[in-house]
């Protein structure tokens, strides 16, 4: 993904694959908001404790940058169900107290009604298809992988294979230490088992490299693939591993 400053001091990972199909996926970073304090400074979440009037404002930021509308946010149960959303749920949780309930991921057809994950060390996924003009903003922590919302993510697709996929930044082995349990969960989660590593006798899950893995299993060809870990890029982006309390980036996907 290509690192692209938007306004000002405001950053963001974009996916270039994407773009040239006519997709949108953009990650952003930390700077360039209006939040103070372990929220510094672009923190796009209202449920961390940040000032809302500030959140209000990075959110306008963010999506006066990117030249959108309101994206549809969902509430991120750390569960596998996906919701298909059309021009009715624009905004929501957004520009809204409300967000589409109970859901990880989101899909949708109508050209310019972006979707956004928050994320603060979990996986912000994008599955774009352009012969079928779907697009998939996915949230995907351990919890997710193991109850398998990639592989149902991709489901919703008629043609895995035509799929284009763009993973931002997370967590990295180097700091995602877990234990047995979470790792056995993670592996039953799909055929395409976890990717961990074993470093002084503690266990590390690789959450992007495991995440790659389950979309090339499930039939997806083209993966476009953040390298950055949100945990060692204290400057760049948020981690709740890394900081506890602490502010959101989002990924916004958009068929464009």
């Amino acid at each position: 993904m290509e690192r692209r400053r938007l306004a000002d001091d405001l950053y963001a990972l974009v996916s270039t694959d994407l773009e040239q199909r006519g997709f949108l996926a953009v990650c952003t970073e930390r700077a360039g908001g209006a939040s103070e304090g372990p929220y510094a400074s672009l923190d796009l979440a209202l449920h961390t404790g940040d000032a809302p009037e500030a959140v209000a404002e990075n959110r306008d930021r963010v999506a006066g940058a990117l030249g959108t509308g309101a994206p549809v946010v969902p509430e991120q149960v750390h569960g596998a169900r996906l919701v298909r959303v059309g021009g009715s749920r624009a905004g929501a949780g957004w520009a809204s107290p409300d967000p589409v309930p109970a859901a990880d991921g989101l899909l949708a057809t109508r050209p310019g009604l972006p979707l956004a994950i928050l994320t603060a060390d979990c996986l912000p996924v994008a599955l774009a298809s352009p012969a079928e003009g779907l697009v998939a903003a996915v949230h995907a922590g351990w919890r997710g992988l193991a109850a398998g919302i990639l592989e149902q993510a991709v489901a919703r697709f008629h043609r895995p294979g035509g799929l284009r996929a763009a993973i931002g930044p997370a967590i990295g082995p180097c700091h995602y230490e877990v234990g047995e349990d979470v790792a056995l969960a993670v592996a039953a989660g799909s055929d395409a088992g976890a990717v961990t590593e074993r470093r002084d006798g503690r266990l590390y899950l690789d959450l992007p490299g495991t995440a790659a893995r389950v979309l090339r299993r499930a039939g997806v060809r083209h993966l476009d693939r953040a390298e950055e870990c949100t945990a060692c890029e204290a400057a760049r982006f948020f981690s709740h591993r890394r900081d506890g309390v602490t502010g959101r980036q989002v990924m916004v996907a958009m068929r464009m």
